[in-house]
């Protein structure tokens, strides 16, 4: 900082948080002041100025604080000495009566985009409020620190869909354990592939370095909204199983296999994936390696809603399940109109969970695009899928079912659910069949924060 004239300062421990009028709750600068050293103090035409060595701020090893007012200056220096000799906070650090921002950032995101962030974001927010989750074991560390104050504080979440619902699960952790009472607001950050999530809450498709400054204040000032979750239970005949919670989307058929192939070539060459739009390469061309192959599975699955059985349209190659307007990085499969009887308009908070299909690539690029829809085929509050047999018209067990949890795929054979990344389907005995059954019903919901920051979602499309 050169000058406080348009600047006021707020010292916390051993954090000095400077701001302008213009930047509300969050700071311009914060500076980690433990173990400083005062290298000169002097003065000049316009006033005062001192230089300060800060060997343990994350942004830089040495400041320069200057003004007019001589006798301020002094008081700065005899503030930042305290600050020095303070033992380091071990917490964050919010004015009484403003909101804490928590960021919590997935430091392999987007190409280990998410390592990048750590350090701008700190400028802002400081050491204390910036945790990587890869390094500490999840978000449930961060909720935790945070829970007894978590009406006044927000976490803004910079990952991809998979990271936001990691932090959900983690809140689910710790109200569990009776450590939190109340619920945290969660504002998104978009550094995966997908960020269907973020698009709908209109955060952008993804973040491209823009200034954080506008989508802090954002983060703390924004209204939020609810979301529903879903619980999900995937079983097959040999006792294998996983429950998951829905956030997003379920689907099976064409593209989960495809988001099957690029999440092993992710795990296992994680050299090729090094940015967003390399990753989105790699899913294209994982959709054409499949697109002449796909197979129908309307004879392959049965679908009951509501304990009603549902006829699946014969042309639809991917069978999807979706709580929100934004699928596969951007198609509103179900479409922004509203839907004629029985059906209803899509909308997170309503209990209602949405199924509906999609014939291939053209189709869903179409609704990308905004110019298609999805396959309405049925609206519900639990929805049952499960794998018919061979004889009745089922896939054989070499080819297994693929399906996916919120991009989490999962391949389906004989021998039951797979999800390690070396797996390699074997020949199946005579007489073998896929047998999974997949239930899905409300779980809870959550509160989100909605537009983060004013870059449109590109999740509006879809015919009406």
């Amino acid at each position: 900082p050169r000058s406080f004239v348009k600047r006021w300062c707020e010292l916390y421990g051993t954090e000095l948080r400077y701001y302008d009028h213009q930047s509300g709750q969050v700071a311009c600068r914060v500076i980690n002041l433990h173990g400083s050293q005062i290298l000169s103090h002097s003065e000049t035409s316009n006033g005062s100025q001192i230089k300060v060595n800060t060997p343990n701020d994350a942004l830089a090893s040495q400041y320069t604080f200057a003004g007019d007012d001589s006798a301020e200056i002094n008081r700065w220096k005899e503030a930042i000495e305290a600050a020095a000799a303070h033992p380091p906070n071990r917490d964050s650090v919010v004015k009484p009566g403003n909101t804490n921002l928590i960021a919590l950032v997935n430091g392999k995101s987007g190409g280990k985009q998410g390592l990048t962030l750590i350090r701008k974001i700190k400028k802002h927010l400081g050491d204390n409020n910036v945790v990587d989750i890869t390094a500490v074991g999840g978000p449930k560390t961060a909720l935790t620190a945070h829970a007894q104050m978590i009406e006044s504080t927000r976490f803004l979440v910079c990952g991809g869909d998979g990271t936001v619902g990691w932090a959900l699960f983690d809140q689910d952790r710790v109200q569990n354990q009776g450590v939190m009472r109340g619920e945290a607001s969660f504002a998104v950050l978009p550094l995966g592939t997908g960020n269907d999530m973020a698009r709908i809450l209109k955060c952008g498709g993804g973040y491209g370095g823009e200034k954080l400054m506008p989508i802090l204040k954002k983060a703390v000032q924004s209204d939020t909204q609810r979301l529903d979750r879903w619980k999900v239970s995937a079983k097959s005949a040999d006792g294998t199983g996983k429950d998951f919670l829905l956030c997003n989307y379920f689907s099976i058929g064409y593209d989960a296999k495809v988001a099957r192939q690029w999440h092993v070539c992710r795990e296992t060459k994680p050299y090729l994936f090094r940015s967003r739009p390399i990753n989105l390469a790699w899913y294209g061309y994982f959709g054409a390696l499949n697109a002449a192959t796909m197979s129908r599975i309307s004879n392959a699955l049965k679908l009951e809603v509501d304990g009603q059985e549902v006829k699946i349209p014969g042309s639809i190659r991917t069978l999807c399940v979706v709580n929100i307007p934004s699928y596969s990085g951007g198609a509103n499969l179900w479409g922004k109109a509203h839907a004629p009887p029985p059906f209803r308009a899509q909308a997170t908070d309503d209990k209602l969970i949405e199924v509906v299909g999609t014939t291939g690539p053209i189709h869903l690029l179409g609704a990308k695009m905004g110019i298609l829809r999805g396959i309405r085929v049925a609206q519900g509050r639990k929805v049952k899928v499960s794998a018919r047999k061979a004889a009745e018209g089922g896939k054989q067990p070499k080819k297994g079912l693929y399906f996916q949890v919120d991009g989490e795929p999962f391949v389906v054979d004989h021998a039951g659910l797979h999800e390690d990344v070396k797996f390699k389907p074997e020949m199946p005995p005579q007489g073998a069949e896929i047998d999974l059954t997949v239930d899905i019903e409300y779980h809870k919901d959550a509160n989100l924060v909605a537009h983060p920051y004013s870059v449109s979602c590109g999740a509006c499309g879809g015919q009406q």
